[in-house]
């Protein structure tokens, strides 16, 4: 038997190297951890800049409520219930999630 072919024997013998996929979805889990926190820390000048100009305009949306009067209030009171409900029916959901995931 020659070199080669005890190179040859030995190599296809081996089997190639198990998957740990426990490691793989953990790695995959702090990458997307790590994207999401990213996300978020980018959007946040955004976030400061839109409540600094609304806070900014708060005076030109109450003289215009006030001009509207009380039938344009009574108009938008069921879409302004429906953001409200939308807001908290948003952070109920991600309350639970992050609940109930397992770490």
């Amino acid at each position: 038997m020659t070199a080669e072919d005890r190179l040859e024997r030995w190599l296809a013998d081996q089997a190639p190297p198990t998957r740990d996929l426990a490691f793989e979805a953990a790695v995959a889990e702090r990458i997307a951890r790590r994207r999401a926190w990213a996300t978020a820390g980018a959007l946040t000048p955004w976030a400061v800049a839109a409540g600094a100009a609304l806070w900014g305009l708060q005076p030109v949306a109450a003289d215009l409520g006030r001009s509207l009067g009380p039938a344009m209030g009574q108009a938008l009171a069921p879409a302004g219930a429906m953001l409200v409900l939308g807001a908290v029916t948003a952070a109920t959901a991600l309350g639970a999630a992050r609940r109930f995931v397992r770490r």
